[in-house]
């Protein structure tokens, strides 16, 4: 008797991603294995696509664009309704070229009845080129050490290695998560919407005594797209938003309060100095920073979100 893996995978107008992941994931050797697709309102046929063309999945609609929190929520709602063992979140632009990582992944959680969360190794865009899914929440000074440390030295940060590694946070692009484990500490906060929702749920789960693992199983190539990053741009916003929102929800209002600050400073500092710009406006930052910081209010004075706040609010 194997125990029952759901894999979720969210998609939002990525048909054709989305199709590829499902067919990699047909290659998967673990007997007892469930594909579930959430569909968030998309608008590109990836429902119909999906219905026609792999009838073994298990299709939920939304009808509406929930993020990638929601998404997933609805696919682990449905996972653990059906009594799934573990629930293996996977985003949509993934390829899975080791039929044998869920086994193995598997084996090691049945092993060690402590570990909540356990994250593969994942190559960036083409194998060999190993991303880092080993991070550490969020903190003023460990960004500022980050930033100016990354910036001499390219490998720091790269944990990803080639043994078995207690950690902080796992990058939940491919994540496999003990329903038990979920059962206690709840989905996905879905104010966040997408971004900083792992080390979120994560630090929930080290609170009820849960440790997270990084193994050094080949599993994904991560087929993540190199445009689109920008810094005034909803990613950039999501990621400053969510850290602060995270920062001043666990407590650490001094943190919070001190990236709003820098974060808010940095973008300034961008917008006055012409050479450092990229391919952004004086006016594209100043309205981002006024963005950035009325959010930034609201968070810290503990208000309701309004139409600043952002994704899915806006």
């Amino acid at each position: 008797m194997y125990p029952s893996v759901y894999t979720v995978i969210v998609s939002y107008n990525t048909r054709d991603l989305t199709l590829r992941c499902i067919e990699s994931l047909r290659t998967v050797t673990y007997p007892d294995h469930t594909v579930v697709v959430v569909d968030n309102g998309s608008s590109d046929g990836t429902e119909d696509a999906v219905r026609a063309k792999y009838g073994e999945v298990t299709l939920i609609q939304t009808h509406q664009n929930l993020g990638y929190t929601g998404g997933n929520n609805a696919g682990m709602v449905h996972a653990l309704s059906n009594d799934a063992d573990y629930v293996l979140i996977l985003n949509p632009d993934t390829i899975v070229i080791n039929p044998d990582f869920l086994t193995r992944m598997v084996d090691h959680l049945s092993q060690n009845n402590d570990v909540g969360f356990a994250g593969p190794r994942v190559f960036l865009r083409e194998l060999g080129n190993i991303q880092n899914t080993v991070l550490h929440e969020p903190s003023v000074r460990r960004n500022i050490e980050s930033w100016f440390r990354s910036r001499t030295n390219p490998e720091f940060g790269r944990l990803s290695g080639d043994r078995v590694l207690d950690v902080e946070v796992l990058n939940g692009v491919c994540l496999l998560i003990r329903s038990q484990c979920l059962r206690e500490i709840g989905l996905f906060d879905d104010r966040l919407f997408m971004y900083i929702e792992d080390h979120d749920m994560q630090h929930r789960a080290r609170e009820k005594g849960w440790r997270m693992q990084y193994l050094p199983v080949d599993s994904i190539i991560h087929d993540q797209k190199e445009a689109g990053y920008n810094l005034t741009g909803n990613v950039g916003f999501l990621l400053k938003r969510n850290t602060v929102y995270f920062l001043n929800k666990i407590g650490k209002r001094f943190d919070a309060f001190g990236y709003a600050v820098f974060s808010g400073a940095l973008m300034l500092m961008r917008a006055f100095i012409p050479f450092n710009r990229g391919s952004e406006t004086f006016s594209d930052y100043i309205k981002f920073t006024k963005r950035l910081v009325n959010v930034y209010v609201t968070i810290l004075t503990g208000r309701e979100p309004d139409k600043s706040y952002g994704p899915p609010y806006s």
